[in-house]
């Protein structure tokens, strides 16, 4: 079988959507050894950053570089040339009709919730993901959320959307408390109990919310509790700001900036809580990485955060900054709790990992082989 898989994200550091072409190609490629993968990118850093040397592997680099103009052009000529018996495109699919997709929809948001992006960004992802989902044999769906929503919306038969979740990178693991302190200590000067989010600074993760949420918490506990960030800014950034300052909080507030996946998993394991409550999550892969570091969660009661955070977490009504602002509180009230929610994560992780979902695609890839 040749399969052929196009990665629209690896080496632009597009956040989830490159961690999970990263480790699909790796994953493939350790259980599967006789069929031929030719992975197509359209940033030239991929293939160094996917790192895969493997016979059955091959790299291809879209040409020209922008964007749009590979996707109509030297991607399918290529696609043409080889005659994959499959095509997968993880994130966005290619605006032409191919008879053997299989297509992973990462997210449901920009049908669900197109308020949460920019015009332009909405129109374009709305437009390409609307192809994948109604043009691909199998949709690829992350959660039983996604599932639910795809097959209610766009009438698509279970059958044809087979459930194949991500999983976090091996990186994240639990650290004893004396080395991540030490470690928190020298590399960012953390020497103080803090909440974590990790994110981009975007309306859909909720962090306005978060913001008054932490100022009303230290509002009602005098503690010397922290927020720490760390995420990539975006158009979302300045009115954060700008919030913090008018509540005073200031100094209460860290911004680490996008931190190197390697700094991550002692930001997690550091943390009281990762507070994560956001508006709408198809799967919600960072809430998957800090239960893996034993971090407990704040999380939201809607979309697929309830599905994959499990017994992990304090849900809440990702809306009412008093709920959010409530579960802080208990958090850092209650030691046995942030204990019981540590255990729940750390054994609740053990169910998601890349082999699992590298299984679930390769299954996929076969019954669209046999279709066609």
């Amino acid at each position: 079988m040749k399969v052929a898989l196009f990665f629209a994200n690896v080496g632009r550091g597009g956040g989830g959507p490159e961690v999970y072409e990263m480790n699909l190609i790796h994953s493939l490629a350790a259980i599967d050894s006789s069929n031929d993968y030719h992975v197509f990118c359209l940033d030239r850093r991929g293939p160094l950053k996917c790192d895969v040397h493997q016979d059955n592997v091959e790299f291809h680099v879209l040409h020209p570089r922008m964007r749009i103009v590979s996707m109509l052009t030297s991607l399918p000529l290529a696609l043409k040339r080889l005659k994959p018996d499959v095509v997968h495109a993880t994130f966005i699919p290619p605006p032409l009709p191919l008879p053997n997709l299989a297509y992973t929809l990462p997210c449901t948001a920009p049908f669900a919730k197109p308020e949460f992006y920019p015009l332009l960004i909405r129109q374009r992802l709305r437009f390409l993901c609307d192809i994948g989902v109604r043009k691909s044999q199998l949709v690829l769906c992350i959660s039983r959320h996604v599932r639910q929503y795809l097959r209610d919306r766009f009438h698509r038969k279970e059958e044809h959307l087979p459930i194949v979740p991500l999983a976090a990178n091996a990186a994240f693991r639990p650290i004893p408390a004396n080395e991540c302190a030490g470690a928190l200590h020298a590399k960012f000067g953390l020497d103080f109990p803090y909440f974590c989010f990790s994110g981009r600074w975007e309306p859909r993760k909720n962090v306005l919310r978060i913001i008054e949420a932490f100022a009303l918490f230290k509002k009602n506990r005098k503690t010397n509790y922290k927020l720490v960030f760390t995420g990539q800014r975006t158009w979302a950034a300045k009115e954060s700001e700008e919030l913090i300052a008018r509540l005073g909080i200031r100094d209460d507030v860290v911004d680490l900036g996008k931190t190197p996946l390697a700094d991550l998993p002692q930001l997690y394991a550091g943390a009281a809580a990762l507070v994560h409550p956001s508006l709408w999550e198809s799967f919600g892969l960072v809430l998957l990485e800090a239960m893996r570091c034993g971090a407990p969660l704040i999380t939201s009661n809607i979309s697929a955060m309830p599905e994959i955070a499990g017994e992990a977490a304090l849900l809440v009504d990702p809306y009412k900054v008093k709920e959010i602002a409530e579960a802080m509180d208990r958090i850092c009230a209650d030691e046995a709790l942030r204990q019981t929610l540590s255990q729940a994560g750390l054994q609740r992780s053990k169910e998601f990992t890349w082999e699992r979902t590298a299984r679930a695609s390769l299954s996929a890839y076969k019954e669209i082989a046999l279709m066609n």
